[in-house]
C-alpha cells in the first residue's frame, strides 16, 4: 500500500478501507486490487472485529471501473484470464471476510466497481449515487464475480435485466429492488447513514456475529442444508461456553432472591 490508494483505519471494533485514487475517480488498478486482497485476507483473523466498511474517496465516484487504461495493455487471452481470476480472488477475499462488509457507497457505481460493490454483504448508498453494471457497453461481461452475486442477489430476471440494458439505477430504485440496503436522506451524511446502519451490529458479540456470517457464506456459496446445520451447531458451541454468553444471560434470568 505505499501508494497510499488504499487508506485503513479501524475504530471501535470497525475495519474502515477508503479507495483513494480521486485523480482516477478510484479506479481499480490491479495493484489496488491486490491491495484490498492483501488487507482483508490480514484482517480475517481479527477476531475483535464486529463488521468491515469500504468506501471510496470524494462524494462524486465510489470507484469508476477497473483502470481501462491500464487494462487496455492486456491484449491475450492468457492475460485477460489472469486479470479476471486475480480480480476475482481480490473480491472473494470481501465475500469471505469472516464478519458483514458494507459498501458505502458515496456516489456513482459502475463496472467493476459495481461488482465488488455487490461482493460486500450490504450496501449504504448516499441519495445521489448510482450503480450500473455497464460491462456490456464496452463489449465485454462482468469477470469478477458480479454477475453471479447479482443473479443471487436480485433473482434471475431483474439481475440479467440490469446487465443486458446496462442501466445505471438510482439509488432510490436500487433500495427498492434490494440492490442497495439503506439510502442516506437528502442532506444526511454517507458515513452518518453507515454508522447508523452499524448501530444493532455493535450491539453483537464479535463472535456471534463470525457464526452469521459463516451461515451467509454457505447460502451463498449453495452448501447443503445439513452442511450448514454442521456449521451452524460447530460454531453455536463457541459462543455459548464464551463469557460474553454467560454475562447476558445473568441479565435476563430472574433473580434468585
Amino acid at each position: 500500500m505505499s501508494e497510499n490508494h488504499l487508506l485503513v483505519e479501524v475504530r471501535d471494533r470497525v475495519l474502515y478501507a477508503t479507495l483513494n485514487r480521486p485523480e482516477k475517480h478510484n479506479a481499480l488498478s490491479l495493484s489496488l486490487l491486490a491491495d484490498l486482497r492483501a488487507l482483508f485476507e490480514s484482517y480475517a483473523g481479527d477476531t475483535t472485529l464486529l463488521a468491515a466498511v469500504l468506501t471510496g474517496t470524494g462524494d462524486k465516484t465510489f470507484a469508476a471501473g477497473g483502470d481501462l487504461r491500464e487494462l487496455a495493455a492486456l491484449r491475450s487471452e492468457d492475460e485477460a484470464e489472469q486479470m479476471a481470476r486475480d480480480a476475482k480472488a481480490a473480491l472473494n477475499a470481501i465475500r469471505t471476510f469472516p464478519v458483514p462488509v458494507i459498501a458505502a457507497l458515496n456516489g456513482n457505481t459502475f463496472g467493476g466497481a459495481a461488482e465488488l460493490s455487490v461482493a460486500c454483504d450490504f450496501r449504504v448508498a448516499a441519495s445521489h449515487a448510482k450503480i450500473g453494471f455497464v460491462q456490456g457497453r464496452l463489449a465485454v461481461s462482468t469477470a469478477w464475480g458480479g454477475g453471479p452475486d447479482l443473479l443471487q442477489l436480485l433473482g434471475r430476471a431483474r439481475g440479467l435485466r440490469l446487465m443486458v440494458t446496462g442501466e445505471m439505477v438510482p439509488s432510490a430504485d436500487a433500495l427498492a429492488m434490494g440492490l442497495v440496503d439503506k439510502v442516506a436522506g437528502d442532506g444526511e451524511n454517507l458515513i452518518d447513514a453507515v454508522e447508523e446502519f452499524l448501530v444493532p451490529m455493535r450491539k453483537q458479540a464479535p463472535q456471534v456475529m463470525r457464526v452469521f456470517k459463516a451461515l451467509a457464506d454457505a447460502h451463498r456459496r449453495g452448501d447443503s442444508r445439513a452442511t450448514m446445520q454442521e456449521i451452524e451447531t460447530n460454531m453455536f458451541v463457541g459462543t455459548w461456553v464464551h463469557e460474553d454468553h454467560w454475562v447476558a444471560a445473568e441479565k435476563v434470568l430472574p433473580s434468585r432472591d
